[in-house]
């Protein structure tokens, strides 16, 4: 009897070393289910972040030229690297018999297919990257281009590129603009600062004979972002009224050219030169609703970009920036003439001019 009694007590330990191993071993598992299920919530979620940060752009024309092999040009300014896994083609003028791509389907190509493309990879930050489509001859009908990437995003683009007509003007704005750029006035969108003021006032009537940093408000209309060059300039041209330009003056043949200069420049006391390299001012491309809000460009150098007077008054290489002023006491007109490049090129344009006034009694002007 003593011997069971040893037996039982043995069987019994080994009952709960096994329950205890059982529970360790269960703990185990769920740990290890736990971990993996978090590695599966991270991976997911990291993709899913990856796929909101993809934004893929075209540039204007959109299809480089008509037949086959057609190219187009595409920027990445999301956040990774987009992989292009399949193009869709669509044509979107069903009355065309004939055109290629028609239907519900239309043409897809992908990479390793007869029908194929190159260039998949984008990197992010990359711009105007040549894809080149092969096996589909593209005509002038119409089309919609769809680009799916490995993640499962889809942008897309039309061909012909639309025109971006832009928005009417109401009473108290007015468009002055017949290009890209466009300075849209009312009250406020023309503006100055002199002497030590940071916050400018409304640039209709100026003091004569004093240095001011001029304050425009201008928009993009264009569906690419634009560089301003250091060349964009106000020019002023000051006219006779009946008021003349002030005693003793004579005639009033002046003309002025006052230069754009950085943005961080608040008043002519002190001139931050436009290095339209390393600082220059960028207007944001026009979305499919319009221009991107406005910019505030400022003019106020005698000489443009990192340039000073010499010993005869020539602009030549080095600083400060000499400031710029009106001279006579008489109404100016204001023509406005912008430098810029868009796609690699530079492109000059003149925005209607505005009027203002140089006052000697400025801010009471006759």
């Amino acid at each position: 009897m003593r011997a069971k009694k040893g037996m039982s007590t043995i069987f019994g330990a080994l009952f709960f070393v096994i329950l205890i191993l059982m529970g360790f071993n269960l703990m185990l598992w769920n740990f290890a289910q736990f971990d993996a299920y978090n590695r599966v919530i991270t991976t997911m979620g990291l993709s899913d972040q990856q796929r909101s940060a993809e934004a893929l752009t075209f540039n204007p024309p959109g299809i480089m030229n008509t037949g086959s092999p057609f190219n187009f040009t595409v920027n990445n300014i999301g956040g990774v690297t987009s992989t292009i896994a399949r193009i869709y083609v669509q044509n979107l003028a069903p009355l065309n018999v004939g055109s290629p791509c028609q239907g519900a389907t239309g043409c897809i190509a992908d990479p390793n297919g007869s029908t194929t493309f190159n260039n998949p990879n984008v990197k992010n930050g990359e711009s105007f990257h040549l894809v080149k489509v092969t096996g589909i001859a593209i005509d002038n009908s119409g089309y919609r281009i769809i680009v799916a990437t490995t993640r499962g995003n889809q942008f897309s683009f039309y061909f012909p590129w639309p025109s971006n007509l832009g928005g009417g003007s109401n009473s108290n704005s007015t468009n002055t603009a017949h290009g890209a750029l466009d300075v849209k006035f009312d009250l406020n969108s023309f503006n100055f600062t002199r002497g030590t003021q940071t916050v400018p006032q409304q640039g209709w009537t100026v003091p004569y004979s004093t240095n001011v940093i001029w304050w425009v408000k201008v928009v993009n209309n264009a569906v690419n972002p634009i560089v301003l060059s250091k060349y964009t300039s106000l020019y002023f041209v000051c006219y006779q009224d009946r008021f003349g330009a002030g005693a003793g003056t004579g005639t009033c043949t002046e003309t002025d050219l006052t230069y754009v200069v950085d943005n961080r420049t608040m008043n002519p006391g002190t001139i931050y030169q436009y290095d339209e390299v390393n600082r220059p001012y960028t207007l944001p491309a026009a979305g499919p609703n319009g221009p991107t809000g406005s910019t505030t460009v400022k003019f106020g150098s005698f000489c443009p970009g990192q340039q000073t007077f010499d010993s005869n008054g020539n602009c030549v290489n080095g600083s400060p920036s000499p400031p710029q002023d009106v001279d006579f006491p008489t109404p100016y007109l204001v023509f406005m003439g912008f430098f810029y490049k868009v796609n690699g090129v530079i492109v000059g344009q003149t925005i209607s001019f505005v009027a203002i006034r140089a006052c000697a009694t400025y801010p009471s002007c006759p």
